[in-house]
């Protein structure tokens, strides 16, 4: 009698892809993000008219602009790493369905709210190169700000619950969940010190976490990929040989 074999299943293999894919995505992310943050001059809440005009009315509009687009991007790669994780940390707990749920739905919301903050910032960079007052430009300044601070509260969200995810379901080392979960709250309470320059502090956190967990999935990616291929093998030399 031949024994049972168990070959692995293309749901593995794919699998392994997606954390893969997952890792590759989370680092483009940060890699087009700063990218952009070397053509985009932004006035900090408390600047004064000259600084005001330098970053808004005398820079370069066409530089700004694609400093603007290229951020758009990044959030774009960050909603689809967000909502491919919450695919691939969800178990079959209920607990775990409600985490990757917040997942998804807090991502969405901060990069929705994001791209309102780019708008006003944009119409700060493009009305200040066509005429409009400092006092209008300054305001399109502070209204991006405000939408800024808003947004790292739904990013605080979508940290703590990626964090109490990879907690849950085990797939990831558990200091990145541990350290998700603490940047997240942190994040959320941030805001309430946004003008003292603590979302700044957090911002930095945040992104060393991402980098952490781009990391850990590639890595996640290769060991699931090597234990497909050992499995394989494996099953290979316990398969009968023909006409046995």
């Amino acid at each position: 009698m031949n024994p049972t074999v168990h070959i692995p299943t293309a749901h593995a293999r794919k699998s392994s892809r997606l954390w893969r894919v997952a890792g590759v995505l989370a680092l483009a992310h940060i890699v087009v993000m700063f990218g952009s943050f070397g053509l985009q001059q932004v006035a900090p809440l408390d600047a004064d008219a000259t600084t005001v005009t330098a970053d808004h009315v005398t820079s370069s509009l066409a530089k700004g602009l694609t400093g603007g687009y290229l951020t758009m991007i990044s959030y774009l790669l960050l909603l689809l790493v967000a909502t491919l994780l919450a695919r691939l940390l969800r178990s079959a707990t209920d607990l775990s369905g409600w985490l990757t749920g917040a997942m998804t739905a807090s991502a969405a919301v901060f990069v929705a709210v994001t791209f309102s903050a780019m708008a006003d910032l944009g119409a700060a960079l493009y009305d200040g190169h066509h005429g409009a007052s400092v006092e209008t430009v300054t305001s399109l300044d502070h209204t991006h700000w405000f939408g800024i601070f808003l947004a790292t509260a739904a990013l605080g969200v979508f940290t703590a619950a990626a964090g109490a995810a990879i907690l849950e379901s085990g797939a990831l080392p558990r200091w990145v969940g541990y350290f998700g979960a603490v940047v997240g709250v942190t994040s959320v309470i941030s805001v309430v010190g946004a003008g003292a320059g603590f979302v700044d502090t957090v911002t930095l956190l945040w992104t060393l976490w991402f980098v952490c967990l781009a990391v850990s999935c590639l890595r996640h990616a290769a060991a699931s990929r090597q234990d497909t291929a050992g499995d394989s093998s494996g099953e290979s030399s316990m398969m009968p040989a023909a006409g046995a």
